[in-house]
């Protein structure tokens, strides 16, 4: 039992010890999350950026000046963001928007990820909701 343990603590140690998370230039993220980052926050400049390699899999972390945060796959396209004065409408689908305007009218997103199937979003009064690809309603998470 002792080896099965340590065997798995040094694997765990390992695993951790290949995480390489770097700070970089705001020009090394990708291009589409700069035009993302620009788009949105409208031009807003990048305070802090960062790229986190684990094995082959690599993301990248972003911040602009009112602390807004996103993250990005390594092609560049989001797929997490925090925004405590809100996040930006234009990253969602109209079904999405229009399923929260309907049923929680001044409410607004503060945290959300993305995949290809799904979008999960956090709003300002603690709700979280889980949306399809195309923005239609799935659950409450």
């Amino acid at each position: 039992m002792k080896k099965l343990i340590l065997t798995l603590i040094a694997v765990f140690t390992l695993s951790v010890a290949s995480a390489q998370i770097t700070q970089i230039k705001s020009t090394q993220l990708p291009a589409q999350a700069r035009a993302t980052i620009r788009n949105t926050w409208n031009g807003a400049p990048i305070v802090d950026a960062w790229r986190n390699k684990e094995g082959r899999k690599v993301e990248y972390k972003a911040s602009v000046e009112d602390g807004s945060t996103m993250k990005f796959n390594a092609g560049g396209q989001w797929i997490e963001v925090k925004s405590y004065g809100g996040v930006p409408t234009s990253l969602f689908p109209k079904a999405l928007l229009g399923h929260l305007d309907k049923y929680y009218e001044g409410r607004q997103i503060v945290w959300a990820t993305r995949t290809a199937k799904r979008y999960q979003v956090q709003l300002t009064d603690g709700s979280k909701l889980e949306f399809n690809a195309k923005g239609v309603f799935q659950a409450f998470l």
